[in-house]
């Protein structure tokens, strides 16, 4: 009866975490860093295989996550449609020439310029 179930996805290995000494650094460039090393880190943890371009897989693996994390107490809850959803409309944003990658270039280029993301970012600013 078991063998009718379909087998699950394959799952990627889990990325160790990082020595206490740079997850303070990470922090610190998190709560004190510029703009740039935020949108730095952020596209960092969106590009997982670390060849410098986000792909619209590695996004939704990102937001997936996320949204699994939080999506059973978010209001309205997270659907699963609604994730893919929303990873298209931000890769259609980022991708700028269209070529199914983000760049950093890109990245920050449509980051700095897009006033809501550049807001967000302020919530995780210490520097009073």
């Amino acid at each position: 009866m078991l063998s009718l179930l379909p087998s699950p996805p394959p799952r990627r290995p889990l990325t160790p975490l990082p020595p206490a000494g740079e997850f303070v650094t990470i922090l610190s460039e998190l709560s004190r860093g510029s703009v740039t090393e935020k949108l730095r880190w952020a596209f960092n943890l969106y590009d997982i295989n670390g060849d410098g371009y986000i792909t619209k897989e590695e996004m939704l693996d990102i937001v997936t996550a996320i949204y699994s994390l939080v999506g059973r107490n978010a209001i309205p809850a997270v659907e699963e449609n609604t994730t893919q959803e929303h990873v298209d409309r931000i890769f259609e944003k980022l991708d700028i020439n269209g070529d199914g990658m983000v760049t950093l270039e890109e990245f920050m280029q449509t980051c700095t310029r897009d006033e809501t993301i550049a807001n967000s970012l302020t919530i995780l600013d210490t520097n009073f």
